[in-house]
């Protein structure tokens, strides 16, 4: 029986999380599946193991209250769980049904007036889609497919909330005749559709852009002419609270023109909320996150505003003198695309006035990064301050100059906006940058932060748009802002602070953040790992087996002592391998008590201490029954 309002629960269902996540009971939230925790990083929440066969015992462990799962799970736990522990079989077809959720769950939760606002939301930004596209009396609808990869392409079914999403973006779907997720793909209804736009999920975008190379799949539009785009798992794989926030991202993809373009708005532009933020500096009149709508879409900015007109200097936009206000913007995707199209200049004029400033006196950076997770620290020393405030986002575009390739991506940004109690000279201004991209950089040392392009064996320095702003600000004269300095110091550690604990609250990027999660930053999930070693085993067995065996703290640090080993070896900073083949020689004898070769790596890609450390554990696994999954 489900309690009245559970406390412990376990959620194996990962448009649930979000549901939760967002209707603000993630505490109650105890344990996730393997892949659901990457997704939702920063909980310390226990792991269920592999979404695909969750394990019992580790449920049990958790001593959860309510056990939410979907009906391909319901099955096996009613056999291996103890009947006492409440499931709830949740299944989601239609984007009906998952409307319904979020109110179920909101009435479970006592959370209703929450589900309220999130449902409204949703429904509106459906709304303003089919508003714009209905005003375009002869638009032409794409041809649109969203694709899925295992040993070849798969589509969603007839049935799919996938294809209803699609149609509420203004796309037109196959009928491919069968109903599920996903169904295998007709190559004749593919030929005969022959999509303009082809889509699918991040995670496996490599395998999807090589399949559609090869026949029977590559003789189409979309394929021909390039039309083929990636997005994150939790907006394509399944419906929930972030629903409407795709079907605009989708549909600014599919009609630049009509759905990017912020002329085309059907809504009017109003300031929504202000949220007031600490700024512990005397000349910020006011400092705040003001959450507005401007061309259909939700922005947030923080808004710094000034007793008198302040001189800034801004990576962003270069000096800019008289200035009344300063900031940072989150801009939502779907808004975004219209900028990258049409060029920037514009919204930072709308922007300006929805939030009450001429163009000419106010200047913001701008983001992906949600404002909601923005880090605000100050550092103090006698009557000297400083405050930094800092959004970052680290998944997209992490990159290490002078090692990886530069091109532009618009995802992933690390913002900062500095301003002290002391008035800087230009010069002061200009070196506050590179004190301030110092102690960035070092914190994104600190964290291990992978360059997204080049993961082996690269960590990042930052961000492919990283940019910062200097307030010279008022008080005493500083001429000198190096890094022997008092003013200087203060500036790094704040930065350093402020950038570690954003990327804790966007990515859930913690620095004792767990093995598993350190390997998916280098493209890595369990499941993949196993398929490059030799062994006889079943590989999501294996999966299973590694994942309980890395969940002890000797084995977890053995990993990352594998890991900073590879990254100084490939630095010419460690040069023994004798003494790493002895180390792993060592832990297949403590798995299972005799002498034997580590597992063999087929693949390149995994540097050669990590595959001899893996191959190590796999070997002992292997010959030992005692890690049973």
């Amino acid at each position: 029986m489900v309690p009245q309002i559970p406390k412990r629960v376990v959620c194996l269902v990962p448009s649930i999380t979000q549901i939760l996540v967002d209707l603000g009971q993630q505490e109650k939230i105890v344990a996730l599946s393997r892949q659901d925790l990457i997704n939702h990083a920063s909980f310390r929440k226990k792991s269920t193991g592999s979404y695909f066969k969750p394990d019992t015992e580790a449920i049990r462990h958790s001593d959860p209250d309510l056990v939410i799962c979907s009906p391909k799970h319901a099955e096996y736990l009613k056999t291996e769980l103890d009947s006492t522990i409440p499931l709830l079989v949740i299944t989601a077809q239609s984007m009906d049904e998952t409307f319904e959720q979020i109110h179920r769950l909101g009435k479970m939760f006592q959370c209703e007036e929450k589900a309220g606002e999130i449902l409204a939301r949703i429904h509106n930004q459906l709304s303003q889609v089919a508003q714009r596209l209905d005003r375009e009396h002869d638009l032409k609808k794409k041809r649109v497919v969203r694709v899925m990869a295992g040993d070849a392409l798969t589509v969603p079914g007839d049935d799919s909330f996938q294809n209803e999403m699609i149609r509420a973006a203004g796309g037109i779907t196959a009928q491919w005749g069968e109903n599920g997720f996903a169904v295998p793909m007709d190559p004749e209804i593919w030929q005969e559709f022959n999509p303009q736009v082809i889509y699918g999920c991040k995670d496996n975008a490599d395998k999807v852009r090589q399949l559609l190379q090869t026949e029977p799949y590559r003789n189409v539009e979309a394929v021909q002419e390039g039309r083929i785009h990636m997005f994150p798992c939790r907006m394509t794989c399944y419906a929930s609270s972030i629903t409407g926030n795709f079907v605009q991202w989708l549909a600014a993809v599919l009609y630049p023109d009509i759905c990017a373009d912020p002329q085309k708005a059907v809504t009017a532009d109003a300031i929504l909320r202000h949220t007031p933020v600490t700024s512990g500096l005397d000349y910020v009149q006011h400092a705040e996150v003001i959450e507005h709508r401007l061309a259909d879409s939700t922005y947030k900015s923080l808004v710094l505003t000034f007793d008198t007109p302040q001189t800034v200097l801004s990576t962003f936009e270069g000096l800019r003198e008289n200035i009344r206000g300063c900031g940072n913007t989150f801009v939502p995707m779907a808004a975004s695309l219209g900028h990258m199209r049409n060029g920037v200049e514009q919204v930072k004029k709308t922007l300006a006035n929805n939030l009450g400033f001429s163009e000419q006196s106010f200047t913001t950076l701008m983001t992906g990064a949600n404002m909601d997770n923005l880090a605000v620290v100050s550092r103090e020393y006698k009557d000297l301050k400083v405050t930094a405030m800092v959004t970052g986002g680290v998944r997209g575009n992490a990159m290490r100059l002078s090692r990886d390739t530069g091109y532009y991506a618009s995802h992933g940004t690390i913002n900062i906006i500095v301003a002290s109690n002391r008035k800087l000279s230009t010069a002061a201004m200009t070196r506050a940058i590179i004190t301030v991209t110092e102690a960035k950089t070092a914190a994104l040392t600190d964290l291990d932060i992978r360059s997204a392009y080049t993961p082996w064996p690269n960590q990042a320095t930052g961000t492919g748009t990283d940019n910062v702003l200097v307030v010279q600000g008022e008080g005493p004269w500083i001429e000198f802002a190096g890094g022997h300095s008092k003013l200087a110091q203060l500036m790094a550690e704040a930065v350093h602070e402020g950038v570690t604990q954003a990327l804790a609250r966007q990515n859930g990027i913690l620095a004792d953040r767990n093995i598993v999660q350190r390997l998916f930053e280098r493209g890595l999930s369990l499941e993949k790992l196993v398929q490059h070693f030799e062994s006889g085993m079943n590989p999501r067995i294996l999966a299973a087996k590694l994942e309980k065996l890395l969940k002890q703290s000797y084995y977890a640090a053995f990993v990352e002592a594998a890991l900073a080993a590879s990254d100084a070896g490939e630095r010419g900073l460690m040069r023994e391998s004798v003494f790493w083949d002895e180390v792993c020689e060592n832990i297949v004898v403590k798995l299972c008590g005799t002498k034997r070769a580590p597992a063999l790596c087929n693949s390149k890609s995994i540097p050669p201490t990590v595959a001899k450390a893996f191959g190590a554990l796999i070997t002992g696994i292997e010959f030992s029954g005692e890690y049973q999954p």
